[in-house]
């Protein structure tokens, strides 16, 4: 593409700089060069998202264990890995939207979406019709109508269905111990909710409605859902001060999974809509730098490949030469954004194209893929008036047939790996990213590889059509300058002869006038022949 023939000419110029020797090197088939380099490309986006997804190996851990790390990068290195780290913009859009439309930022203000009331400790007969199987957060009101849970889900019907109603009632046994909400269970109370896009909204607006409404908070686990009489008797008298009966603070230091740090970051940015954008700017700006980390990273493995083609393809070349190659093409793609800063927009476009659009977020990569095919056009664009019409054909052809390509199997990619997950039972589950990356880069070849040959003719032939009409008009353009000229002159004569004309009725009128002057004239006297003397000598 564009990009890759700028950075190959800023490497031309590091080379001539340095002074680096431009020895030939051996390189595979171009086919099999560009199904190695989309494999490359697949597995470097795939571990870059495994590591942004990973779990956290040691919570809150003053020491980075590597191999922890490492691990579970590898085993978060998926198709879908890259479309949650894609599309993680929509969960700051929604948090955004919510604090202008639902008050989220106090329970004071939250403007709730539905609710049910318990009775008796009974589960309500419509609450399958009241309480929807969607992510969200719901309140309890005891019967003073005073705020005393909230809780959080990635299905607020089953976790109430298996939780808190299976929890009341195992409480009942005789050997049971007492559910902590059943005095409001059968007391009455009203459970209200609001319904979330995500489980990771709506842990981070279930931690903050905790974190700013309730200062203090019990040692009691949370997990444990029952109480013996000592804690129930302590959690009575924290009522009466104005505490929850949540067991402790949500996402206060924790994280864990890859889905708390994300409601973490939430969470900590949740006050209101104006820190909301500046949490959401700081994770698109953070992408913009994981977006240069990968290109980077992509760049060095790339160059490690094709040093390493050479040497089993018998190259002789220096480590000292091989090392100034490596370095040069990385150094090349730091200066390519150096002089094209729009190429760090990327990983901005992607944020906030993903989070304004759900479609486009729903396809693997589309977003990214579109800023590509945007901004080699609009490169195209700028220096198609130098470009011969050959260089202009294939600039044209390596546009379209790589970003249609692109398009078609990132999205193939996920699909990919899916089915195969389906098709073993998940025995590949380990396998799966590693397996569709390698499909998708053959795949990716061998159409890139077909379309050039049809896709180049075709462009070549509306160019050519495109030319010669340009030459036709050109053509006539110069046709009517002559006819215009020749008008021109045509004009200029039949002036002339007009004047002609003018002049010739002119003397015929000063004739006319002779004529006439001459037609009345009169002898002074008359002749007399009989007098006329012949002097005869």
């Amino acid at each position: 593409m564009d990009i890759e023939g700028q950075a190959t000419r800023v490497e031309r110029r590091v080379r001539a700089q340095t002074g680096t020797a431009d020895e030939a090197i051996a390189s595979l088939p171009p086919m099999a060069t560009m199904i190695v380099d989309r494999a490359i490309d697949n597995m470097t986006r795939k571990l870059v998202a495994g590591y942004r997804n990973k779990r956290n190996a040691k919570p809150n851990a003053k020491s980075v264990d590597v191999g922890a790390e490492t691990g579970e990068a590898l085993k978060a290195a998926s198709a879908q890995s890259v479309m949650e780290v894609a599309n993680r913009g929509r969960a700051w859009k929604e948090m955004i939207q919510k604090s202008f439309t639902h008050g989220i930022s106090s329970l004071s203000t939250l403007k709730f979406d539905g609710g049910f009331e318990i009775r008796n400790g009974q589960r309500p007969s419509d609450f399958k019709q009241a309480m929807p199987n969607s992510p969200g957060v719901y309140v309890v009101f005891d019967s003073a109508n005073k705020p005393v849970y909230v809780g959080d889900s990635e299905n607020m019907q089953s976790r109430w269905n298996a939780g808190h109603f299976n929890q009341y009632k195992q409480g009942q046994k005789p050997d049971g111990e007492r559910y902590k909400l059943a005095d409001d269970f059968e007391s009455g109370c009203t459970v209200k909710f609001i319904i979330m896009e995500s489980k990771e909204t709506a842990a981070a607006l279930e931690a903050h409605l905790i974190s700013e409404n309730f200062g203090q908070f019990e040692d009691v686990s949370k997990s444990s859902g029952v109480l013996t009489a000592e804690k129930l008797a302590e959690r009575e008298k924290a009522l009466q001060d104005g505490m929850l009966k949540n067991g402790r603070e949500e996402l206060a230091t924790e994280q864990g999974t890859r889905s708390n740090q994300e409601a973490k970051k939430l969470k900590d940015a949740a006050g209101s809509a104006a820190t909301l954008v500046v949490g959401a700017a700081g994770e698109a700006f953070k992408n913009v730098g994981y977006d240069l980390f990968e290109r980077l990273t992509t760049t060095a493995i790339k160059a490690i490949k094709d040093e390493l083609v050479d040497v089993f393809m018998g190259g002789k070349s220096r480590l000292k030469v091989r090392l100034n190659r490596m370095l040069t093409k990385i150094l090349a793609v730091l200066r390519n954004v150096l002089e094209n800063p729009l190429q760090l927009l990327r990983g901005i476009v992607e944020f906030i194209v993903n989070a304004l659009s759900k479609t486009i977020s729903q396809i693997y990569g589309l977003a990214r893929n579109l800023f590509d095919l945007g901004n080699n056009a609009w490169n195209l664009y700028k220096g198609a008036q130098t470009l011969t019409r050959e260089e202009l054909v294939r600039k044209i052809s390596e546009t379209i047939i790589t970003s249609g390509s692109l398009v078609i199997w990132d999205s193939l990619d996920l699909m990919l790996e899916k089915w195969l997950v389906a098709q073993t039972g998940g025995a590949l589950v380990p396998f799966a990213p590693y397996i569709s990356a390698a499909v998708t880069a053959v795949g990716f070849g061998i159409s890139t590889h077909a379309m050039q040959a049809m896709v180049t003719r075709a462009i070549d032939a509306v160019i050519a059509f495109k030319q010669g009409f340009i030459d036709s008009l050109e053509a006539e353009r110069a046709a009517c300058e002559q006819l215009i000229q020749l008008a021109e002159a045509e004009l200029a004569m039949i002036a002339d002869l007009g004047s002609y004309v003018d002049s010739e009725l002119q003397g015929i009128a000063q004739l006319q006038a002779y004529t006439r002057d001459l037609s009345r004239h009169e002898p002074i006297q008359p002749l007399d022949p009989s007098k006329l003397v012949i002097i005869r000598p």
